[in-house]
């Protein structure tokens, strides 16, 4: 009997530790001692992409300013329009809210899928304006989950604005599709 019982939990305790998974952590699991920095306002790139990388939804959002986040469409992307209105969104922009709730879905189905998809930041340059905002112009390209096979590219220009506690976080993110 005493057999039965350690062998009932040694495959109790052995199906816990497998479904835990310390390289995708769950919403709310960020550890405050990241190695990425947000001290230096290039490293929301890096966060963005170690966000995806992870699927880390609480990652991501670090990088963003939670009360002065803009997110700019392409009026030029096809079949954007349709898609926004539908949201009834109708001025090619969305808030914090809306960016992390679209994000975390996106990840979501990157972790059904069990696909890992990291944006490439590549070619680009930096305007600086004094001592608290950085335009941080990059091409991208990335895979999507939603849209397989198909690569979405792209030039991005991050405003990066200085808080008072000396993080650099994004407050617009203008996104344009090639």
């Amino acid at each position: 009997m005493k057999a039965r019982i350690a062998c009932t939990a040694a495959f109790i305790l052995l199906l816990s530790i497998n479904c835990w998974n310390p390289f995708a952590p769950q919403e709310g699991a960020v550890q405050e001692m990241n190695s990425i920095s947000l001290k230096d306002p290039l490293n929301v790139l890096n966060r963005i992409a170690l966000s995806y990388q992870n699927r880390d939804i609480d990652l991501y959002k670090s990088t963003f300013d939670s009360t002065n986040f803009v997110f700019i469409f392409d009026p030029k992307d096809e079949g954007l329009e349709e898609y926004l209105e539908q949201l009834g969104i109708t001025n090619y922009s969305w808030g914090y809210t809306e960016e992390f709730l679209s994000t975390k879905s996106i990840f979501e189905s990157m972790a059904e899928k069990n696909i890992v998809i990291i944006p490439v930041f590549s070619a680009g340059y930096e305007q600086q304006y004094g001592d608290t905002l950085i335009i941080i112009v990059r091409a991208y390209n990335f895979e999507p989950p939603v849209i397989e096979g198909e690569i979405i590219e792209g030039t991005v220009h991050f405003w990066v604005k200085k808080s008072s506690n000396g993080l650099w976080r994004i407050i617009r993110w203008y996104d344009f599709v090639r």
